[in-house]
């Protein structure tokens, strides 16, 4: 019997913003091993213990075909039909998370490959993983249809653009009657973060909020109402203020 662990495929995905190590390295590329294909979808494991019997523990192979399943029907919805699909699951622990709590979805700038990352195993979630998968196949597809640029999946441009982001993207899940954040709960999390910079940009957000609920919106219209408010994006991100 195959090993559910054997890596079956590598892909190397390019990006069009790089991730700076802590040393001035740039990375604009990342390497992802293949284990399995279920549902025409490449299933990527990282696991704290590369064991078959830790894998079947925390993934069982009934549970990704579902997994697979929903995401494959949400793409659908979404007319995204990428010629290659990575879901890449990761072992939670609360030590080694590398990316945000929940995962990201980076495109490569070939915009050929869709990579889905979760970074909290997605049984932790019982049901709520669909409105995870919801939610970064949407970021996923801003960036697959150009409206923001592909992104190493390291790279943090600033909390401040995930808030304006998900004003859109929240709205636009609420208008498709699909799993999202609320609008208070996203109200909640702008308050979070603008607090830290400016206590001045609360009412501001509060308006944002209505301006930008349900609105598909670019990365250059974040970027202008950033600069409007004096905010700045990480450097990663700095020599792409001219992009599209």
């Amino acid at each position: 019997m195959t090993s559910r662990l054997e890596v079956v495929e590598e892909l190397k995905l390019d990006y069009e913003v790089p991730y700076f190590t802590d040393k001035g390295e740039l990375v604009d590329s990342t390497t992802i091993q293949v284990n399995e294909q279920r549902q025409e979808i490449g299933i990527s494991y990282a696991l704290l213990h590369s064991t078959e019997q830790n894998l079947d523990c925390l993934f069982p192979s009934s549970g990704i075909d579902y997994l697979a399943q929903i995401t494959k029907q949400i793409l659908h919805h979404l007319g995204l039909n990428p010629p290659k699909i990575i879901l890449q699951l990761w072992e939670y622990s609360p030590i080694t998370r590398l990316y945000s709590v929940e995962g990201r979805a980076p495109v490569n700038k070939q915009r050929d490959t869709l990579l889905i990352i979760l970074t909290k195993t997605p049984f932790i979630y019982k049901f709520g993983y669909e409105l995870v998968l919801w939610h970064q196949i949407m970021h996923a597809k801003d960036r697959w249809e150009y409206r923001f640029p592909s992104t190493h999946p390291l790279v943090e441009a600033g909390e401040w653009l995930d808030v304006l982001w998900h004003f859109s993207i929240d709205g636009r899940l609420e208008k498709l009657d699909k799993p999202h954040y609320s609008k208070a709960e996203r109200l909640e999390e702008a308050t979070r973060v603008l607090s830290g910079l400016d206590t001045g940009l609360l009412e501001q957000a509060r308006a944002l909020s209505n301006k930008l609920w349900g609105k598909e919106v670019t990365f250059t219209q974040l970027l202008e109402i950033g600069k409007g408010l004096g905010l700045k994006l990480t450097e990663a991100y700095s020599f792409l203020q001219n992009w599209r």
